[in-house]
């Protein structure tokens, strides 16, 4: 609907009243009911209703901390926990482009994770 006072874009509630979004018109009322289409012939829109309808969405949760990531190395890295030497590592961008890549690490005994920056 549109304020038939200004034209600003205004949405009626349920009983078809509009209040006019635009604060220096300030328009309270009736809509007008019936406007002029594109073509010059009058359109009725006694008729037209709005609804607010939300929709419902489902999350799937994707857990794969527990998933060995990576390339196993060996004698480069040394696991905080349990003091092995076979550590799946890889890097990922967790920063700005301008910073440098942070080293993500999990142990292929205990499956402890870290990182290194």
């Amino acid at each position: 609907m549109f304020c038939p006072k200004c034209g600003t874009l205004s949405f009626p509630n349920p009983s078809g009243n509009i209040s006019c979004t635009n604060y220096k018109c300030g328009y309270n009322g009736p809509a007008k009911l019936v406007i002029k289409g594109t073509d010059g012939e009058e359109v009725d829109l006694s008729n037209v209703k709005s609804k607010t309808e939300s929709k419902k969405r489902e999350y799937e949760v994707i857990k794969d901390s527990d998933k060995m990531q990576g390339i196993l190395t060996k004698d480069t890295y040394m696991c905080p926990k349990c003091d092995c030497v076979e550590v799946f590592a890889y890097l990922e961008q967790t920063r700005s482009s301008d910073e440098p890549e942070t080293r993500m690490l999990t142990c292929k005994d205990c499956g402890n994770g870290w990182r290194e920056y």
